[in-house]
């Protein structure tokens, strides 16, 4: 997964990226969260199960605190 670093008010200010991972075939699962370094413009997530729908959530931390987790996207890992 690749990003594009956001602009706009605290933009300047992000100290952290975090993805959130939901594996929605198993939803008693409690979902991942991996932080990454606000320089980070590419993650690489292991150990999401073979053929599971994983919704992928991503929020950002700044000087106003944890911003709104937005879906990024959709894995189904082979």
């Amino acid at each position: 997964m690749t990003s594009t670093p956001p602009t706009g008010p605290h933009a300047d200010t992000i100290v952290r990226y975090a993805l959130w991972i939901y594996d929605e075939d198993t939803p008693t699962v409690h979902s991942r969260i991996i932080g990454y370094a606000p320089s980070t413009r590419t993650a690489h997530v292991e150990g999401l199960t073979p053929g599971h729908r994983h919704r992928v959530f991503m929020a950002t931390w700044n000087a106003a605190g944890e911003g709104k987790p937005w879906i990024a996207d959709t894995a189904i890992p082979q």
